[in-house]
């Protein structure tokens, strides 16, 4: 609510006839602006107009019964990203191809030069579709790790190249970085 100016006393007129009339047209003004607000559907010093709300029931759902929109995704996703399954039976635990830790693996991209890394796998983490594998190797005696991502588009090929030696005790072979504090 704005207040309303006080006008100067006009020549002619008396001070107090002025200010009186200036008295009038505020308080005119204040009950306008109440009026204005009752009819908005508010009442001034009183709780709001009750809005009946309106209750929409949902619609049909178009995913089957039972099901999970979640899989349902990542079902459709793996089957587009890996229609022949050759990364899942890479990465999947039961599979007697699988990779583990200590494998030496040689990773080929999508690229006109035809970009290759070969390593050490480190760890390998299984999340579904964003499972991912850490590789090291040394290239001129300077550690190199790369960590790639198993259903990435750019991600050409999967060459394994030799096993581990032995069973690797620990699924993370973080002990394969060298010990700074012990110069290795």
């Amino acid at each position: 609510m704005s207040l309303p100016l006080l006008r100067l006393p006009v020549r002619g007129c008396s001070v107090a006839e002025t200010c009186l009339s200036a008295l009038r047209s505020a308080i005119s003004m204040t009950l306008e602006d109440s009026r204005r607000v009752q009819n908005a559907g508010y009442q001034l010093n009183r709780k709001p107009a009750k809005v009946p709300i309106k209750i929409l029931q949902p619609g049909p759902s178009l995913l089957p019964k039972g099901s999970e929109p979640k899989q349902l995704l990542e079902q459709k996703l793996t089957s587009e990203l890996d229609p022949t399954g050759w990364r899942q039976q890479l990465f999947q635990r039961s599979s007697p191809l699988a990779l583990r830790p200590g494998d030496v693996v040689r990773v080929v991209f999508n690229s006109e030069t035809n970009q290759t890394f070969v390593g050490t796998i480190m760890a390998i983490r299984r999340r579904g579709l964003d499972t991912s594998v850490r590789l090291r190797s040394e290239v001129a005696q300077l550690g190199v790790e790369m960590s790639v991502k198993v259903y990435s588009t750019s991600v050409k090929n999967f060459e394994f190249i030799s096993r581990a030696v032995k069973k690797a005790r620990r699924a993370k072979l973080y002990y394969l970085r060298p010990d700074e504090k012990k110069g290795k």
